[in-house]
């Protein structure tokens, strides 16, 4: 396509723009420290300057850099300058450290997992932010300022995951195991997050009134995240079948609910119009009772996408959405683009699951549509097959059971977050009415689970590759492969 059809297209003119964006957070990391200045200053000239041009082409390429080199500046924003004392840059020897709880403390079966911000080591403000992995005891929460001694390390990969490039993109730059002497000064003051997740652990424990374990633990995981509380034979099951990816507020799982309640939603006599506004009012509470963090807003942004969807009725308008949420989660946060495993996930699974659902579901005919089930198997298909290459390239294995499990396990899942989600409200009313309504909840994990536990215990199930990233990039390879043949070459 010439030039000039995209600068005749303001759909594609958008498109491009944002496109040039995310690829300046791509080429971000092989910029030098130090050029932020440099980098603004020609990003905002040449910006300006093209608004005198008259020529569109030229115009067109003076936005276009400018717009690349504000990503580049935008990326160098993030990266802490090596005479700067970051929380990293400790001794290793035992030391007094103080900071406050940001976000949700993670309690698990073997302790809490705790993020300090505003970090002090023996009294030095330090840069970044630390993760404490702390016994159950003392109870630590939002907004808490906490000071204890402990030895603090810097972050390593293992079994071939970037783990300290991940925590890095949470601006995590150091770790402390089993700090000592813990000295807790409870939050004073009114938080809104604090209450937000206070909240979310009231509706937790609502759900272990109503349902019982392990069955409370393996819901409250499909709609809040977390799978701190199931057995570790019942994580490895999970690990093993390649559906780990359920039990975080991942996208997948909020898009995948969007589609099937929208579908749903707008065979009845309600509308499209008040359709949609129900289903974003139901994604902006889900986004407040399970938290507000930043992995369930970025869930929610996915949901908003497949709403949206529904709204627009040109493809390229879709692209541009689709580009839209990227660029703007990646100019608050541009590390997460190559880091952020939830990130990619959340947004190539959504990717998939709104351009190849309907096309699948043409080969899906021997599904029923009742309660939309073949939606939701050719969503959940689409979701396996383009997240393959990620999950590849970071995670090095291979599960053979992984695409049977997926497919079994994926579509119920709409279902359990839709009817928990009743039952919890019908509970608040009425206890033992809320345990009646999540009776099929209840049943359907209990299938779930039944099933992840048979496949995850076929032996040689999953495979460790030597080469991963090799077949990462060939399998993603082929699959553009195949799109292109079927987006271009059937129609010379």
């Amino acid at each position: 396509m010439r030039v000039k059809t995209i600068i005749n297209s303001p759909s594609k003119t958008l498109a491009s723009a944002l496109a040039v964006f995310c690829f300046g957070i791509l080429l971000g990391p092989f910029i030098p420290p130090g050029w932020w200045e440099v980098l603004l200053i020609i990003s905002i000239g040449l910006i300006v300057s093209s608004s005198v041009v008259r020529h569109k082409t030229f115009r067109f390429t003076l936005v276009m850099l400018g717009i690349f080199l504000f990503a580049l500046f935008r990326y160098t924003q993030v990266v802490l300058p090596s005479n700067i004392l970051t929380v990293a840059t400790a001794p290793s020897s035992q030391i007094r450290v103080s900071g406050t709880v940001a976000g949700e403390v993670e309690q698990r079966l073997g302790g809490q997992r705790i993020v300090l911000e505003d970090v002090a080591l023996a009294d030095e403000s330090r840069s970044g932010r630390l993760l404490v992995w702390a016994q159950l005891y003392p109870e630590i929460s939002h907004g808490d300022e906490v000071v204890f001694t402990c030895k603090v390390q810097t972050p390593e990969p293992f079994e071939g995951f970037a783990y300290d490039r991940f925590l890095e993109s949470q601006g995590i730059l150091a770790v402390c195991y089993r700090p000592e002497y813990i000295d807790v000064h409870p939050r004073e003051s009114f938080s809104l997050v604090g209450s937000i997740l206070s909240f979310k652990q009231i509706s937790i424990n609502r759900l272990g009134l109503i349902v019982p374990e392990p069955h409370a633990s393996f819901l409250s995981g499909l709609i809040f995240g977390g799978s701190s509380s199931l057995s570790s034979e019942m994580k490895n099951d999970f690990s093993s079948t390649g559906t780990s990816h359920i039990l975080a507020a991942s996208g997948f799982n909020v898009s995948l609910f969007s589609l099937v309640f929208l579908g749903w939603i707008l065979s009845t006599r309600l509308g499209r119009r008040k359709g949609l506004i129900l289903s974003t009012i139901l994604i902006v509470v889900y986004v407040i009772i399970a938290g507000a963090t930043p992995a369930v807003v970025r869930a929610g942004l996915m949901g908003g996408v497949v709403v949206l969807s529904y709204g627009v009725n040109r493809k390229s308008s879709l692209l541009n959405v689709m580009l839209a949420t990227a660029a703007l989660m990646l100019l608050i946060n541009p590390l997460i683009l190559m880091a952020d495993v939830g990130f990619q996930l959340s947004f190539v699974a959504t990717a998939a699951v709104l351009a190849l659902t309907k096309p699948l579901e043409k080969y899906l005919q021997f599904i029923p549509k009742t309660f939309e089930l073949r939606t939701s198997f050719a969503a959940s298909l689409s979701a396996i097959i383009l997240t393959l290459p990620i999950l590849l390239w970071h995670f090095g294995q291979l599960s053979l059971i992984a695409p049977l499990a997926n497919l079994l396990v994926l579509p119920l899942v709409v279902y359990a977050m839709a009817i928990t989600i009743v039952a919890l409200v019908v509970s608040v009313a009425f206890v033992p009415l809320g345990t009646l309504v999540a009776f099929p909840a209840w049943a359907l994990s209990f299938v779930m689970l039944w099933l992840i536990s048979v496949l995850g215990s076929i032996p040689f199930a999953t495979l460790e590759l030597a080469h991963a990233r090799l077949l990462a990039i060939t399998v993603a390879a082929i699959l553009f492969f195949i799109w292109f043949h079927f987006r271009y070459a059937r129609r010379t």
